[in-house]
């Protein structure tokens, strides 16, 4: 009992921190060692902060369920292009009106609304510039075709 009476409050204090200090560090090493020594090698990022639980993560799915993933963009503006160059054709062998071709191009791109939001739009724009000048009778130019884009309801 005499060993007990001579430590002080404050030595006391100081021991069991330090005792949980060295418990954390153990429990640390012994459940992260791998995490840890990937850290220390720059083979994993340090984030203080998770992205997101998983409920949260499912919410947000359903939340923006209606967006697509930006590589379905570029998929979307080949199968535009391909539908345009195509209503370019059936319009030349159909001999449609220019409005009626405008019209018939304005209903395809309502169809696409992620391409007109996208980088695609300036290229698709130029191609199918490019494509109607092969065909005298639906002559388009960059404005408006690009006016096009404009038109359509999304």
């Amino acid at each position: 009992m005499i060993m007990l009476s001579n430590i002080s409050w404050s030595n006391y204090a100081i021991a069991v921190i330090i005792l949980l200090f060295l418990w954390y560090v153990f429990v640390l090493l012994k459940f992260y060692f791998g995490s840890l020594k990937e850290l220390l090698h720059g083979k994993r990022k340090f984030r203080v902060f998770r992205t997101g639980t998983k409920k949260n993560s499912t919410e947000s799915s359903d939340l923006f369920s209606e967006f697509r993933e930006p590589f379905d963009t570029l998929e979307d503006g080949k199968e535009l292009f391909s539908k345009l160059q195509s209503a370019i054709i059936e319009s030349s062998q159909t001999n449609l009106s220019a409005v009626e071709f405008r019209n018939y191009i304005r209903f395809i791109l309502e169809a696409y609304p992620y391409v007109k939001r996208s980088s695609l739009r300036e290229k698709i724009n130029a191609l199918m510039v490019s494509e109607c000048e092969k065909h005298p009778q639906l002559i388009l130019t960059y404005p408006e075709m690009d006016g096009l884009w404009d038109e359509a309801i999304s």
